[in-house]
């Protein structure tokens, strides 16, 4: 018995030293196809831009600045294969109010044990002083992307597979989705909706009528936040916010809940996880209904409202409140204590 193990340690680490020696081997610059470089530059009609759009699977980092030419129009520039540049010499229709960028990678076969490394694409929008860009729109398969200093009427930010990451974004709404990857999103004036498959999220300044982030598996982290509704849900993973201002609806289904800098309204349902509210100001009505995990609130001392708290299975802690206004902090636990402190 002992002897099989030993054999079979000794073909797996056989095994590992072969892979080793095959994976140098095949990262070796004989083996990189790193691409052609190129620039290029497409001029846009005078007046407005309706639409930039950029697709493929490739990294890419996307940049508006104003024009010092006095013309709109768009530069590009990195590494693609031949193949790809000469698709994207052929698709590109200049001086236009709009323009679309397709730079997937459609080569059918590829030889076996090269791979290709392009490395990040840049994309800089010029966009002439008095002009408006309506809409900044990508769809990446699989890559990451990189978006800073983008004002447009709507920005949507779309990838399958791989890091989000944008900030100083200032539009009327965005829009950000990623399959799977990170989100990390900063200073977005906007309406804000983000959605997430599987990835952490992290969004730090948002200025907006409603902000709303979406996980299905992931941490939530927000951070000064200023909205008139805040909608926060998620399918696994914790969500944490700082300095959250406006009503907040929170809904977790496996994950910690921790909120402070409160000043509104307040939603929270928790199905597994401790619950954590921090509030500035309380003049509107607190419900937080959790199915198993402990529940703490810390109400300003000017609170006079109503404290309505049940638990199944647990201990209740709170203050005693002289009450003079209707005002309710209304708490449900199926399983855990409840905790007020002011």
């Amino acid at each position: 018995m002992f002897k099989n193990k030993w054999k079979l340690l000794i073909i797996g680490a056989a095994l590992l030293l072969v892979g080793g020696i095959g994976f140098g081997l095949t990262f070796n610059n004989d083996n990189v196809d790193r691409g052609e470089a190129y620039h290029r530059e497409w001029q846009l009609a005078d007046g407005d831009i309706s639409l930039v759009k950029l697709m493929g699977d490739q990294d890419m980092r996307v940049n508006v600045t104003e024009s010092t030419t006095g013309k709109s129009y768009v530069t590009m520039n990195g590494h693609l294969s031949q193949e790809a540049i000469n698709r994207l010499d052929k698709s590109v229709k200049a001086n236009q109010d709009n323009l679309t960028i397709d730079i997937e990678n459609k080569q059918e076969w590829f030889s076996f044990l090269e791979f290709q490394i392009y490395g990040e694409q840049t994309v800089t929008i010029h966009v002439a002083k008095g002009a408006k860009l309506g809409e900044l729109a990508t769809n990446l398969s699989s890559s990451d992307l990189s978006a800073h200093d983008v004002t447009a009427k709507m920005i949507s930010l779309k990838a399958g597979s791989g890091k989000i990451e944008a900030s100083n974004l200032t539009a009327d709404t965005t829009v950000v989705t990623n399959s799977s990857g990170n989100i990390d999103l900063k200073n977005v004036t906007s309406d804000l909706e983000v959605t997430n498959g599987s990835g952490d999220n992290e969004i730090q300044g948002v200025n907006g009528d409603k902000l709303s982030v979406a996980s299905n598996s992931g941490d939530i982290e927000v951070k000064s936040v200023t909205a008139k509704t805040t909608t926060l849900t998620n399918g696994s993973g914790s969500i944490d916010g700082e300095q959250v201002s406006g009503a907040v609806k929170v809904d977790n289904n496996s994950g910690d809940i921790d909120l402070s800098g409160l000043n509104d309204a307040a939603s929270v349902n928790s199905g597994s996880g401790e619950v954590d509210l921090d509030f500035s100001d309380l003049k509107k009505d607190v419900t937080v209904d959790a199915d198993s995990g402990d529940v703490n609130i810390e109400i300003p001392t000017s609170f006079a409202g109503f404290l309505d708290l049940r638990s199944n299975s647990g201990d209740i802690k709170s203050p005693n409140i002289k009450t003079s206004s209707k005002t309710v902090v209304k708490v449900r636990t199926g399983s855990g204590n409840i905790k007020i402190e002011q």
